[in-house]
């Protein structure tokens, strides 16, 4: 009896703490959208400009998610993955298939951007090797494989 009342007197305590508990959401108590339109806005001018020539094709207004652009910085330059997997578009078939959405990576140099890799897949990583990146491609039959930057291009 004794512990049955004391299972009692927990589960009561915990619901009690349970809903004092509040969600954590960033930016004052709401949640953030996840197409804002500050991703898109705050890419560095050159790729901004690449980005926003989709917007034609879609047919209508563009926006990502925060993931679309990931960066990694390697000698000689910035390497930028833009995964349109994260990129909202109302015609989404111009930059999605069934081989997969289209991943593009760019190169910065002196603040110019040249693409040095565009594949569909179901998704690419850059990683760190050294003094090097690999780009990991995935894809949507689960295969992987990786290429290495070599200064100028991915190479197998």
């Amino acid at each position: 009896m004794k512990s049955r009342r004391l299972v009692s007197t927990i589960a009561v305590a915990f619901l009690g703490l349970w809903g004092m508990l509040q969600p954590a959401f960033p930016y004052g108590g709401r949640a953030q959208d996840h197409w804002n339109p500050a991703h898109l806005q705050n890419l560095p001018r050159g790729l901004r400009a690449i980005v926003q020539k989709w917007e034609a094709a879609c047919g209508g207004s563009i926006a990502a998610a925060q993931q679309f652009a990931l960066y990694l910085t390697v000698p000689g330059g910035e390497l930028v993955a833009l995964h349109f997997d994260d990129f909202r578009c109302a015609n989404k078939s111009v930059h999605c298939s069934t081989t997969g959405c289209l991943h593009e990576v760019y190169i910065a140099t002196n603040g110019q951007y040249r693409r040095v890799l565009a594949v569909r897949a179901r998704d690419i990583r850059l990683l760190g090797d050294q003094d090097t990146a690999l780009v990991e491609i995935s894809g949507v039959s689960g295969e992987t494989r990786a290429l290495r930057w070599n200064g100028r291009r991915f190479v197998e």
